[in-house]
């Protein structure tokens, strides 16, 4: 592929929150999570796991979760001070009830020998505490899994779909977690919602003059 056309597919995603009625293609999703499964991860773990969910009343139940907790954190006297930001938050929480098909990802927990290391000194050694903390403020399997859901999304813009990376129901964790049925061993990291795209959003980027630096 030429770094042309890689460009034009990289700046032409678009986090997509409007979709067509219709259903996916199992085989898209399915390619699409299996191109995301070769994305880079911590020590070839390959620890994740992706719940693909299209039963309507499943998706309903777990937006329902996320609204019902946004309701509450907006309701609490400490939010009227960004009240205007907070209503808003709250008005688009559960927009993904409206996707025809949302991709639960997940991980399990990922030890490095490294971290195997650390955790056995952490109660004594405070050297080792302050790195397993450092570590542990960028686990390496949400970073893994983060790789892994930013290639389906190119995959599924090449597809034609248009999908969209939701963190927030993270909010609802236990709650969705309990509706998917999953095992202790499992973590949700968050939830990607895609279909036909019925919106075609046009944010730009800062340039990247703004957010690069050379040390040379």
């Amino acid at each position: 592929m030429e770094l042309q056309v890689l460009e034009k597919l990289v700046k032409g995603r678009r986090s997509v929150r409007k979709w067509k009625k219709g259903d996916v293609p199992d085989e898209l999703i399915k390619k699409a999570i299996e191109l995301g499964t070769w994305a880079p991860n911590g020590g070839n773990y390959q620890g994740w796991h992706f719940i693909v969910i299209k039963k309507k009343e499943i998706i309903v139940k777990m937006a329902d979760a996320v609204q019902s907790i946004s309701d509450r954190i907006a309701g609490w006297p400490e939010a009227k001070q960004w009240q205007a930001d907070v209503d808003r938050y709250r008005t688009n929480a559960s927009f993904f009830r409206n996707a025809p098909v949302v991709i639960a990802a997940f991980t399990g927990e990922y030890q490095s020998v490294m971290d195997k290391v650390l955790l056995s000194r952490e109660s004594f050694d405070p050297e080792a505490k302050q790195v397993l903390t450092s570590r542990r403020s960028a686990p390496t399997s949400i970073q893994s899994v983060a790789a892994a859901v930013a290639t389906m999304l190119l995959t599924f813009h090449q597809m034609g779909l248009g999908a969209v990376w939701l963190g927030a129901p993270v909010m609802a964790k236990k709650e969705i977690e309990t509706i998917l049925k999953v095992p202790a061993s499992l973590s949700l990291i968050c939830l990607v919602a895609v279909g036909d795209a019925d919106e075609s959003p046009q944010k730009d980027r800062k340039p990247v003059e703004e957010v690069i630096e050379f040390l040379s």
